[in-house]
């Protein structure tokens, strides 16, 4: 276990827990964070067989409230918040003036004038920045709640059971957020993830992280449930083809690149920053993000950087890569040449000095099967 020294600013409402828990402790975004506890390979299949629990306090949290909150948020944003009804959440990109992704956030309809934003930790403060240059006098309020309140989220096919055993709480229906009492205080579940199972996220005042911790892992018990950390985080995403902030995403990428066209709205009556610059690249941009599985069992891990060739021309590099249980092989996703990004397509990696057969796959890699009854 690595021990924390004066270099490292931030630790979660959690840190204590992790380490009397046994937990390998490492940096991520300028935090102290929980790496595995027992191995990354086991907790993934914690999550894709029963569920996991996983320590997210470093996660940026924003609320904006006021009567123009939802016109202010959509000429900064790039999705259309008008189509969001009450408890429903929406996936939003904040972009440069020139179109280039500085972070993908969730944003939780909490009321007509009450938005919760749950951004990424690399990225809190320059979007907090961004934010706050944009805020007008008066009818908009930003409130940072960053280091203020925390996030634990629970993933997998039992995570329901955990929580109706802790909360005696029914399913909410996907995408949607719904505010709890928990011992005398209030917080928010929302029906969301980034695992590609099913599951929720906890947002609540940090003076109860610890007690919500240990009572969903007490509850959890009969379910499978165990702590998580980032390592299995990592391969659960990748499987699920979800792209991470300042690795796949990042500012020299625009939405169109990233294939998040999904996220951008241009048919709204708002002008977001980067929107005129979306204009003109929607059909000029150059490379896609795609997914690839190796061909073969033994190939080895790319690394972020990895050149990425297609019948023997250079056509990209990876940006993420990780053996995946689910499939039994490498996978990841990397940046290639908009000609070359093909379902099917097979492509080669240098890694080591040596390329390596990989095909390009449909996203998501990994999708649990459906069981027809």
């Amino acid at each position: 276990m690595i021990a924390p020294t004066g270099s490292v600013p931030f630790t979660t409402f959690l840190y204590n827990r992790h380490i009397e828990l046994g937990a390998y402790m490492g940096t991520y975004s300028g935090w102290w964070m929980p790496i595995y506890y027992t191995s990354a390979i086991q907790e993934h299949q914690a999550v894709r067989e029963n569920s996991g629990i996983f320590d997210l306090c470093h996660m940026g949290q924003f609320f904006v409230e006021g009567p123009k909150a939802m016109e202010w948020l959509n000429g900064i944003l790039t999705n259309d918040l008008s189509l969001l009804k009450d408890s429903e959440s929406q996936y939003h990109l904040i972009l440069s003036d020139s179109g280039g992704i500085i972070d993908d956030l969730i944003l939780y309809r909490i009321g007509s004038s009450s938005y919760l934003l749950v951004v990424n930790a690399c990225a809190s403060e320059k979007d907090y920045s961004l934010l706050h240059g944009y805020l007008p006098f008066g009818d908009v309020s930003l409130i940072d709640n960053r280091r203020k309140w925390g996030c634990i989220a629970i993933q997998g096919p039992t995570s329901w059971n955990v929580l109706k055993e802790v909360f005696s709480l029914d399913t909410i229906p996907k995408h949607t957020i719904k505010k709890i009492i928990f011992d005398k205080e209030f917080l928010y579940i929302a029906a969301t993830g980034y695992t590609g199972e099913e599951g929720a996220e906890l947002f609540f005042p940090g003076k109860i992280a610890r007690l919500l911790w240990d009572r969903l892992l007490e509850g959890g018990k009969p379910y499978g449930l165990l702590p998580c950390g980032l390592a299995s985080r990592n391969i659960l995403r990748l499987e699920a083809s979800l792209p991470l902030n300042g690795v796949d995403l990042r500012e020299d990428k625009t939405p169109w690149e990233a294939g998040l066209s999904k996220a951008v709205s241009l048919s709204k009556p708002y002008s977001f920053p980067g929107k005129a610059a979306l204009v003109l690249l929607k059909d000029s941009f150059q490379t896609l993000l795609v997914a690839f599985v190796a061909c073969e069992e033994t190939s080895p891990q790319p690394k972020t950087g990895s050149p990425i060739f297609f019948k023997g021309q250079k056509c990209g590099e990876v940006t993420s890569g990780i053996w995946s249980p689910s499939l039994g092989r490498t996978i990841g996703m990397g940046y290639v040449h908009k000609s070359y990004a093909i379902i099917g397509n097979k492509i080669e990696i240098e890694i080591r000095n040596k390329l390596y057969p990989f095909e390009i796959r449909k996203k998501p890699l990994y999708k649990r099967p459906t069981i027809h009854r």
